[in-house]
């Protein structure tokens, strides 16, 4: 019983977690270890059969995730608009990875590669320190949901060779603005904090500014916007050759 009120029942916190315990750490190799599995047998995978298993035993996983936390958050009654909705970046990506592993859609890989990639990875190595602690079912689901998303991104570039263009960066930045300009109002009308554009996250980068948003939500978007920049970066000269060709 004690093992069962650990591991899914909501507990009070007197600590937050701390980024790269031990257990954080852990979480981190285990992933690192799938993605370099996945890039050393990338030409075993490009076989259709070996393809279409792995893929879709990736996007069995991600959904069997998206049931168990809306139970955990029906079971514990924590079902509500300021908690549940997909209003995350990294929620709205685990449904796009889903939907991306079973139809190998490149139009969801343009989105995923700036959303899923850049999110999934700021929220693996400065995860929210607020969650549960290991082994608390949330803490265990938010690197599966994270992980998930970096390796789902990752096994559509190392075995299809998907790759973004600057029309998807183009893209990216639009919807981009879009997304803000819708969660934020939404944040306040159901008193959430999605994508963190009301409060803080809990020992981040931005521990340096002052709590109001006026102050990080700046930052917040300027370094989104730097980070999909970043990430495009690998392939500027790639599609530059192309084009001398």
């Amino acid at each position: 019983m004690d093992f069962i009120n650990l591991f899914w029942k909501p507990v009070e916190q007197k600590d937050f977690t701390k980024n790269f315990s031990m257990p954080h750490l852990i979480s981190l190799f285990i992933i690192i270890l799938i993605i370099l599995a996945i890039y050393s047998f990338r030409e075993t995978l490009r076989q259709p059969k070996y393809e279409k298993f792995y893929s879709h035993f990736i996007g069995v996983i991600l959904i069997f995730h998206q049931f168990s936390i809306y139970l955990w958050y029906i079971t514990n009654e924590r079902l509500n608009l300021k908690e549940s909705l997909p209003l995350y970046l990294c929620r709205i990506s685990i449904i796009l990875s889903i939907i991306m592993l079973f139809t190998k859609s490149r139009k969801i890989f343009d989105v995923l590669y700036f959303w899923g990639l850049g999110g999934a990875l700021i929220a693996l190595i400065f995860h929210d320190t607020s969650i549960f602690p290991f082994p608390h079912f949330i803490f265990i689901q938010f690197f599966i949901s994270h992980g998930g998303i970096l390796i789902s991104v990752l096994f559509m570039i190392f075995v299809h060779e998907y790759t973004p263009d600057i029309n998807s960066l183009k893209r990216m930045l639009k919807w981009t603005l879009v997304y803000f300009a819708v969660t934020i109002p939404i944040n306040y009308l159901v008193d959430a904090n999605y994508c963190y554009l009301r409060y803080k996250p809990y020992a981040s980068p931005l521990d340096f500014l002052p709590n109001d948003p006026i102050y990080f939500v700046p930052f917040i978007i300027a370094g989104m916007y730097s980070l999909f920049l970043l990430l495009y970066l690998p392939f500027i000269n790639i599609y530059s050759f192309k084009n001398q060709t």
